[in-house]
């Protein structure tokens, strides 16, 4: 009974976004960087291709960085504005609970988070064939790849989603998206300590590559490390406790 309420209630939110063309957001980020390889690619030695698929895990991350705050800010607000600008909270409350509405919106969200991760899965790969990459493709290195960027993704989708729940403008949450992303990039320069306080920038906080650049001869050298799976479970459940806690902030605001 309760599997079947929620594939109703996931249904209707289907049903109110149908001709918003959501999808159309993640399409023209993915396009971006379809893009963006194709040009690093072409314009790259034959040399460099040898550690392409370093080179993508080095630089994929650093990207994230920079677009997918935004993304997620603006995939947030198209699924959340209807019901702020028509002012239903309301008339849904008595139709749903606040947490059940909450959720069916993130879930809303999330799908578009999880396909547009799957999608670099299809990229890397494609440049792999398409560039003839001297090393064979590590099965763990893309997995811990997407984990990071799909976990990432989801806990700043709730924040965005909390944001833009209980602002009575999108100005404000969209703001915190772009802010967000110059803030991620920027916290790739800040010691550790102060790094780890910016959500934002967690998609590059969890590498499995990294570059030693040599100023003399201006070579540049990617080289695999150790994936930090424990600093990475424990942002999992940071980003579990932060869902809770935007959850509760937006089930309990006045309407």
């Amino acid at each position: 009974m309760m599997l079947s309420t929620l594939q109703r209630r996931l249904w209707a939110e289907q049903k109110k976004s149908k001709h918003r063309r959501i999808w159309l957001i993640p399409f023209a980020f993915f396009l971006f960087e379809a893009l963006w390889m194709i040009w690093q690619f072409t314009s790259a030695h034959t040399e460099e291709l040898t550690t392409g698929y370093l080179m993508l895990f080095y630089d994929l991350p650093i990207i994230n960085t920079i677009i997918m705050p935004i993304m997620v800010a603006v995939i947030a607000s198209r699924l959340c504005d209807m019901e702020i600008k028509g002012e239903t909270l309301k008339l849904l409350y008595t139709l749903q609970e606040p947490e059940s509405f909450f959720d069916c919106k993130y879930l809303a969200g999330a799908k578009y988070l999880f396909f547009f991760t799957a999608g670099h899965s299809i990229l890397i790969l494609a440049s792999g064939r398409i560039f003839h990459f001297g090393y064979s493709l590590k099965i763990s290195m893309l997995i811990e790849y997407l984990a990071v960027t799909l976990c990432t993704s989801l806990v700043l989708l709730a924040l965005q989603q909390m944001m833009s729940l209980i602002s009575n403008s999108q100005i404000m949450p969209l703001t915190v998206g772009l802010a967000g992303s110059f803030l991620g990039l920027f916290s790739l320069f800040f010691p550790a300590p102060l790094a780890r306080l910016v959500i934002w920038g967690y998609f590059a906080a969890f590498p499995c590559v990294k570059m030693d650049w040599d100023r003399a001869t201006r070579i540049t050298e990617f080289y695999e490390v150790p994936f930090p799976l424990v600093g990475f479970l424990i942002f999992a459940v940071f980003g579990i406790l932060l869902f809770i806690i935007c959850r509760i902030i937006v089930t309990r605001k006045e309407i």
